[in-house]
């Protein structure tokens, strides 16, 4: 059934180009350079530099009748990997690039395709609410970034929104006869605007996994999120269950609370102060919660790992000028007990950032951080540094 949809949605795709007019083209593009120093990841080993850049090329059409294409390119690699010229005296490197250029958005958008729904067919950024379990994956080190194949509808009032989207992340039996192991994700997520300076969102999500002579892996997240502001007082919060089976005897058990409230003075400096509170908890026996494609990250040095854990923190941030921007977050960490793990302490990490708009386009950011490890666990302290600068136009 999904096949047949997804032609008819091409067919009436192809009818809707064929007779719309080019009126507009947008050129834009991003680069994002950052170098990456840890140290202690491993006892008694060297310390790990390296320097991450990703690049983009975007192209946007604006046609007639409400139609438009979004292309871009992109790139994500690491200096060092491909040499244009000898890798060492007198020895030719022909280069070792492992990535490539990749098309990261390729799409058609139809305005009011049908009964004011709009359509988005084809690769595409999925931005769903802070981004808590579905973003683009573009927040602290190893930034490559995350898009979607598929269909995506939306239809919107004034004070809601709806959107219903089918994606494909895998193929795998695009030639098989009655073979189903390709992987699917797919959500409906509401938004209501309708109170003043607060958005209310519900969603439904379900990643799918066909198992060929087996049941389906199929893990099933419903959540609902708040944010807003109460004057100076700002808010997020969101809640999140999961359930499902895996397909091999165990099951998806889990949930998810994500917590953070703060106060901004209203002076110069604009400064603010937050808390925080996060927890994702499951059985020990189970899969626990599973984070699909979130873009939030509590630390520095467990980057997108982070399951079965209870996270506290305090920050503190300000505008010292026009263009500096300093900020400073303290978190501990420590394993939930549903883990069934007796000693659940993991440590507190300290990180102290500083951002400088050298232009309208052009951003500078530099940042440290620490992590006590607890004492009960013999390991030493992690540290990380970074510098970034990044442009986009």
């Amino acid at each position: 059934m999904r096949k047949y949809l997804t032609t008819a949605m091409a067919i009436a795709l192809m009818s809707g180009v064929s007779y719309a007019d080019l009126q507009n083209v947008q050129i834009g593009g991003e680069i994002q350079i950052r170098g990456n120093s840890f140290y202690n990841l491993s006892p008694d080993g060297p310390a790990e530099q390296f320097t991450e850049q990703y690049t983009a090329v975007s192209v946007k059409a604006d046609f007639t009748d409400d139609v438009t294409a979004n292309i871009t390119f992109d790139h994500y690699g690491f200096w060092g990997e491909s040499s244009r010229g000898q890798g060492s005296p007198g020895i030719a490197d022909f280069g070792t690039d492992s990535s490539s250029i990749d098309l990261y958005e390729a799409n058609i958008v139809l305005e009011d395709a049908f009964a004011g729904v709009d359509l988005k067919i084809g690769r595409q950024e999925v931005l769903l609410g802070s981004e808590f379990l579905v973003g683009n994956e573009n927040t602290g080190s190893f930034f490559q970034r995350q898009s979607f194949d598929g269909i995506r509808a939306d239809y919107g009032a004034d004070a809601w929104n709806v959107s219903i989207a089918t994606l494909k992340l895998v193929e795998l039996d695009a030639f098989s006869t009655n073979v189903d192991n390709d992987l699917d994700f797919n959500f409906i997520y509401g938004t209501y605007t309708g109170i003043e300076n607060h958005t209310i969102d519900a969603y439904f999500m379900q990643l799918r996994a066909g198992i060929p002579s087996s049941d389906n892996n199929e893990l099933k997240t419903i959540g609902a999120r708040a944010a807003g502001n109460f004057g100076n007082f700002d808010y997020e919060l969101e809640i999140a269950t999961q359930s499902g089976d895996n397909g091999s005897g165990t099951d998806y058990e889990g949930d998810a609370l994500n917590l953070e409230v703060g106060y901004s003075f209203d002076t110069n400096m604009q400064p603010r102060v937050f808390a925080g509170y996060t927890t994702f908890s499951g059985s020990d026996d189970e899969e626990g919660f599973n984070r699909l494609f979130s873009d939030w990250e509590y630390s520095e040095f467990f980057i997108g790992s982070i399951s079965n854990m209870n996270i506290m923190r305090l920050g503190v941030s300000a505008n010292v000028t026009e263009k500096i921007g300093l900020s400073g977050v303290i978190s501990d960490f420590e394993i939930d007990e549903s883990a069934g793990i007796a000693n659940n302490g993991l440590g507190t990490e300290i990180g102290l950032y500083a951002t400088y708009q050298y232009s309208e386009d052009v951003a500078v950011e530099v940042g440290a951080a620490t992590f006590l490890v607890d004492s009960d666990i013999e390991f030493d302290d992690l540290e990380y540094f970074y510098a970034q600068i990044s442009i986009s136009f």
